[in-house]
Order: C-alpha cells, then sequence, then structure tokens
C-alpha cells in the first residue's frame, strides 16, 4: 500500500482566486480623510451623471454642509481631493484617522478645469503616503479599491474592476476627456478619494457617478493628477 500524504497545520490552502486587499488597506487608510465643507451660496445641480456629493435639488440660500474625501500625496502633508468639494468653501475641515477632533484646510492650489484641489493642514501625527502611480501601468479589468468618505462614513473601502479608460463626460461646465470607469462602487461623499491598484499605487481621483445606474462611477487619471499637481506645485513631482 501508498503511504498517505503527510498533512500538517502549516500546509498552504488552496486559493480562493481573489487577491487580499486587507494589508493595503491596512496600510494606508490612515492617508485617507473625510472632508466637511461649509458653503454659503446657492448652486443648481446636474441630474443624469454627477459628483458623488450633490444632492438632487438646488440649495436654499443658506450654509449647507457638503462632504468628500481627500488623501494625502506628498511628502509636506498635502493633501489631493476634487475642486467641486471645495469650490466657494467658506470653511474647510478634515476628518483625521482616530482623532476625535476636526482639522482646519486650507486649499494652497486649484485647477478648476481639471476638477483637482490640494489642501494643506496641520495635522497631529504624520500619516502614510499614498503614491501617484502611472497611467501606463492601468489595464481593463485589474483590480481596484476605492477608499473614502460615503455619507460620511469615513475609511468606507469598495472593490471592483478597471471597467474602462478614456471615457469622456461633461458635468455642468466642466468637460473630462479622459475618465476611467470602475464598478467599484462609489457613493456621494467619495469625490475627491483614491483609486488604489494591488501595488497600493493610486491610478485615479473617484470624481463621478451615474446617477441612475449601479456599478459606473469615473475616477480622474492618475497622469491627469501628476500633471496637474506639477502645475500647482511649480516643482517635477516623482513621488
Amino acid at each position: 500500500m501508498g503511504k498517505r500524504p503527510q498533512t500538517s497545520a502549516g500546509s498552504k490552502k488552496k486559493s480562493s482566486g481573489l487577491p487580499n486587499f486587507v494589508s493595503i488597506v491596512q496600510r494606508y487608510k490612515k492617508a485617507v480623510m473625510g472632508i466637511e465643507v461649509i458653503q454659503n451660496r446657492n448652486r443648481q445641480l446636474s441630474v443624469g451623471f454627477g459628483f458623488p456629493w450633490e444632492r438632487t435639488q438646488p440649495r436654499q440660500n443658506r450654509s449647507a454642509l457638503n462632504i468628500g474625501t481627500g488623501f494625502v500625496f506628498h511628502p509636506k502633508g498635502y493633501i489631493l481631493t476634487n475642486e467641486h468639494v471645495v469650490s466657494d468653501a467658506d470653511k474647510i475641515m478634515l476628518r483625521v484617522y482616530g482623532k476625535k477632533d476636526l482639522v482646519n484646510a486650507d486649499v494652497i492650489g486649484r485647477d478648476k478645469k481639471h476638477d483637482i484641489a490640494i489642501l494643506r493642514a496641520d495635522i497631529p501625527a504624520t500619516p502614510p503616503i499614498l503614491k501617484l502611480g502611472h497611467g501606463k501601468n492601468v489595464r481593463v479589468g485589474e483590480w481596484v479599491l476605492a477608499i473614502g468618505s460615503p455619507l460620511g462614513l469615513d475609511n468606507t473601502v469598495t472593490v471592483g474592476i478597471v471597467s474602462a479608460q478614456n471615457r469622456p463626460l461633461q458635468i455642468g461646465e466642466r468637460e473630462y476627456p479622459n475618465l476611467i470607469q470602475t464598478d467599484a462602487a462609489i457613493n456621494r461623499g467619495n469625490s475627491g478619494g483614491p483609486l488604489i491598484n494591488l501595488r497600493g499605487e493610486v491610478i485615479g481621483m473617484n470624481t463621478a457617478v451615474s446617477q441612475s445606474s449601479q456599478g459606473i462611477g469615473f475616477a480622474i487619471s492618475v497622469d491627469v493628477l501628476r500633471r496637474v499637481v506639477e502645475q500647482i506645485l511649480q516643482q517635477p513631482f516623482s513621488h
């Protein structure tokens, strides 16, 4: 009779075929922050496609609280988000992971055309930095994570794939010529959050969502982020 194969508690289990997202989330979740913005201005909102934090009715002439997401991308602690999140803001506040009190933030540069803004804040503890990847390495079908604050629920993680690239879209007066499409869930409050690949690199900034369907979200390409960041900071950006 042949010998039975020996087994032990240390034997490898058969892979389920799905990647392990836990290590990426644990490493970078503290780099992502919720954003609260106080505005005192009317705005007619778009329908059909829209920014994930927007309501479907015009705001009244009073203070309104908008929410979004930002992430640390620079050694100096600079934070990237969508320009539409902080547009016309009277006050910008960050919800920092593990901190009870909100942290005030200021806009140090913005590009309305490309819907990108850079914030600066005095954060009590230095958070980790999310590295910007390169668009040439993005592949349709690859796994991605979206981390953000949908409905104000900080550090919410959703998973999907890159569904398509170079999608043109117009929302109000803004034109986006080459967005990344993803089926990772994006909701109100996700605007400005990172779309991350399995290498822990940011490949896009979550920006818009179809309001009439599910599984159709859009992110600004990392190549656009890099180009605009260099223009705002007026120096090459290699991080």
